[in-house]
């Protein structure tokens, strides 16, 4: 079913990717068909704007509200907006772990829980190395790089360079992401993208409009300081809509880890406005294992589904790799993923 244009919303002609500020920061928006995005490299490389600018669609929570220019919060604490990526995902308990008979102490940012929360790199500069568009798409490539010197590397000595490559097309927003061990020795990797969807995404829509699917697996029990114990426990009714496809994203909040559920498709989380006869795809692929849902306070108006590469606090617990999805990278060895988010209609309500 084709997606229409809503009256007095201008079509983009073609792909562009132009230099911009968002806010006071500088930015680069990418334009190709239906989409827009805006991505903020010198905040983490993070994308923290997708827009269907034909039918007037937010996707994600974005840092700035109609009107304002003060970016002064989100450049505080960037993770709750847009797609920003962690390194590693979520939290590590008491900031340490030992992997591959190394010990690793992280900052305790989390001061109420004890913990290491969100990783390294949302507030990075990374750098533009690539930029281009034809009469289809546009692409951006950034890349940051962890070398000697860096107040990162005393506390994650490997070197190491990550790389997010993003294509918008009128398929949507295509996102590649890999990390390089540049280093001699094997690497504790984690990473995950902490998502934060709109929903509504359609300003005369509610919440009531809208319902949840995610392929949410097994739950984990999560601990007084929200790090998993390693037991399974049963999902409660929001969990089991969600991952039948009939969520209510807001009917209590939630702060959950589950696995990703086993299959041979891609993992994927959709957000379906009935009212508007639009769902919004957000498929990551299988190297992603496990899913972390929240939406804060659950009045806020967004919802995060977190893919990761493996369990909150994955070095940490005392289950088998296969398990937690808790791995190394081998020197020299290059790990990537693709994502997509993108919109396709369905039919609306009579």
């Amino acid at each position: 079913m084709r997606l229409e244009t809503r009256k007095g919303v201008s079509h983009v002609k073609e792909a562009s990717i132009s230099a911009g500020t968002y806010g006071a920061a500088p930015s680069v928006v990418l334009q190709a068909e239906r989409y827009e995005a805006v991505v903020l490299p010198s905040v983490g490389a993070h994308l923290v704007s997708l827009r269907d600018v034909k039918m007037g669609l937010r996707f994600l929570r974005e840092p700035l509200s109609p009107g304002s220019q003060d970016l002064s919060q989100y450049l505080q604490h960037p993770v709750p907006y847009g797609l920003p990526l962690l390194f590693p995902p979520n939290r590590i308990s008491d900031g340490t772990f030992t992997f591959n008979g190394e010990t690793y102490r992280f900052p305790i940012n989390e001061p109420t829980l004890h913990n290491h929360l969100h990783g390294f790199f949302a507030k990075a500069a990374w750098e533009i190395v690539a930029r281009s568009a034809t009469e289809g798409s546009a692409r951006l490539v950034l890349r940051h790089l962890l070398r000697e010197g860096d107040d990162v590397f005393r506390i994650f000595p490997h070197r190491l360079t990550l790389e997010l490559d993003y294509t918008l097309s009128a398929d949507g927003l295509r996102q590649e992401v890999s990390v390089q061990n540049d280093g001699d020795r094997p690497m504790p990797f984690l990473l995950g993208f902490h998502t934060a969807l709109l929903v509504p995404f359609a300003p005369e829509s509610t919440a009531e409009d809208c319902t949840v699917s995610v392929n949410i697996g097994q739950q984990w029990e999560l601990s007084d300081r929200k790090v998993p114990t390693g037991r399974i426990i049963r999902r409660d009714s929001m969990a089991e809509a969600i991952a039948h496809g009939t969520g209510d994203p807001y009917v209590h909040p939630i702060d959950a880890l589950f696995s990703a559920a086993p299959g041979d498709g891609p993992n994927e989380c959709s957000v379906t406005d009935h009212k508007l006869g639009v769902r919004l795809v957000y498929q990551t692929g299988r190297e992603y294992r496990a899913w972390m849902l929240w939406n804060s306070d659950a009045k806020s108006g967004f919802f995060c589904p977190e893919p990761m590469t493996c369990l909150v606090n994955a070095p940490n617990i005392a289950l088998p790799p296969q398990e937690t999805g808790m791995r190394a990278l081998a020197p020299g060895e290059r790990w990537s993923a693709v994502s997509r988010i993108f919109e396709e209609a369905v039919p609306a309500p009579q």
